[in-house]
């Protein structure tokens, strides 16, 4: 039996109807920590490694649950992606530690599997982010101060005296590039304590595809952020009128 041409139309708009009284809208706050590492090659620069520092992140999570199934989730979030450098032999005890905060916006698809209260869900997709702002602390040798130790290590603070600085870092528009873009993908789980209430917990991971600085100089090394992280929070269903086709 075949559908006749005056009938398509009414078939999908009872599909899109099914779709819709199916929906689920959902939002609510989640919060958590995060390692954040650069990713970079540090060959130009002698005797000095990256190493990851913590962060915390906030966000609003907003979802809409089409089916069973499959979900679209955005999260507008304040994040903190931080690294350090140190330097090592001679420059032992010389480090700065960056802390970064961004304000970032991803869009994902989200699997949904389990049973009717307790899901597991795995998420992909991408977001982008702007570098809200900066400081930086370290220690430094101060060449304007020259000291003798006689107690010599070998170091660098046997000549020079050391200084320590806590400040806020002072963005150049030529060097800096504030707009980063990348992929993010995460696995979690989740519970409804209610049927308007729902708990969550998961860990994500994002990369980040564009530099950290623009390309203001030759044979410059790239430098990308690379996250990741463990949120927990809690959503409310403003609409729990889901039907089964």
């Amino acid at each position: 039996m075949q559908l006749s041409v005056v009938k398509i139309p009414a078939l999908l708009i009872l599909i899109l109807a099914c779709i819709r009284c199916s929906a689920q809208f959902s939002a609510g706050i989640e919060g958590g920590y995060n390692k954040n590492y650069l990713v970079t090659n540090n060959s130009n620069r002698a005797f000095t490694n990256y190493f990851p520092l913590n962060g915390f992140n906030i966000g609003v999570p907003v979802q809409y649950q089409f089916t069973e199934w499959f979900a679209v989730v955005t999260d507008p979030s304040l994040i903190q992606k931080n690294y350090g450098q140190e330097r090592s032999s001679f420059f032992q005890g010389v480090y700065q530690n960056n802390y970064n905060s961004y304000l970032q916006l991803p869009l994902t698809g989200r699997i949904l599997f389990g049973g009717k209260r307790l899901k597991g869900f795995i998420d992909a997709g991408i977001y982008g982010s702007y570098w809200l702002s900066g400081k930086i602390k370290g220690v430094n040798a101060n060449i304007l101060d020259l000291t003798t130790n006689n107690t010599a290590t070998n170091s660098i603070f046997d000549y020079q005296n050391r200084y320590g600085y806590n400040e806020k870092y002072i963005f150049d528009k030529k060097k800096d590039n504030r707009l980063e873009y990348g992929w993010i993908a995460g696995l979690g789980a989740g519970y409804d304590i209610t049927t308007r209430y729902h708990v969550f917990a998961e860990a994500r991971l994002l990369y980040t595809f564009t530099d950290q600085q623009k390309n203001y100089m030759t044979n410059q090394m790239p430098r990308y952020n690379s996250t990741y992280g463990i949120n927990a929070g809690i959503m409310y269903h403003f609409h729990n009128n889901r039907t089964t086709k």
